[in-house]
């Protein structure tokens, strides 16, 4: 989901229908960088709460805008666990919101939780693992989650920082760490799930984390086939 991946496939002249299709789903995977990015590094997300008795309480996700999709609380619901900061391989982190992701766009399910160290995205998608594989196979590993089709790879990011003077600006954030999770099984060109980590000291989570955060979140999720 490389922000330039838009520019290269645009460049690109030929009318095959394979590259065609790719092209599509760049964009797609594109846009969906930008919300994740949005809620990761726009406002200021990794600033710990003032008041450190907070910080232990559970945060509940917040209610769904008219815009968001129909299954975000189910999503928000098996993202927000009280295990996932010992999941995240970071126990003594806590929870500071649960939310849409501030710039959702489609109709997928799109949430965001917030740890005080940690930003982790879940959604749902069309996008699927044949489709990551066909747009940028060089950059890309091949893996499985509980038997279903799996790929992981990392993304270099930019972030939207906050408007000054009415002007909105960008500046490199730090890299994610994904992994793209075929719904079901049998089916690496169908729906999908994708996890994106990111910590504040912009060090990638290691894929023995990755995978069992998916292990573990997966299976809870509507739309989840078990094999």
């Amino acid at each position: 989901m490389e922000a330039e991946n838009v520019v290269e496939q645009d460049n690109e002249q030929g009318t095959d229908p394979v590259k065609d299709r790719a092209g599509v789903k760049v964009a797609v995977a594109a846009a969906l960088l930008c919300a994740i990015l949005a809620g990761l590094w726009g406002t200021g997300q990794f600033d710990s709460p003032s008041d450190q008795a907070e910080t232990a309480k559970p945060v509940a996700c917040e209610a769904p805008r008219p815009t968001d999709a129909q299954g975000y609380a189910g999503v928000c619901a098996a993202l927000n666990r009280p295990d996932l900061p010992a999941l995240l391989g970071t126990p003594t982190d806590h929870v500071v919101v649960a939310h849409p992701m501030p710039m959702a766009i489609g109709k997928e399910p799109m949430v965001e939780v917030r740890l005080q160290h940690v930003a982790v995205a879940l959604m749902e998608s069309t996008f699927s693992v044949d489709d990551r594989f066909e747009m940028r196979p060089g950059l890309t590993a091949q893996a499985t989650v509980l038997g279903h089709p799996a790929a992981t790879y990392s993304s270099s990011t930019i972030a939207f920082v906050p408007a000054k003077n009415g002007k909105a600006d960008t500046k490199p954030g730090p890299d994610t760490r994904n992994i793209l999770v075929a719904q079901d099984a049998k089916a690496s060109g169908g729906r999908t799930f994708e996890l994106v980590v990111s910590r504040e000291d912009a060090t990638d989570i290691d894929d023995p984390t990755l995978n069992r955060l998916a292990e573990t979140l997966l299976p809870t999720l509507p739309g989840w086939v078990a094999s």
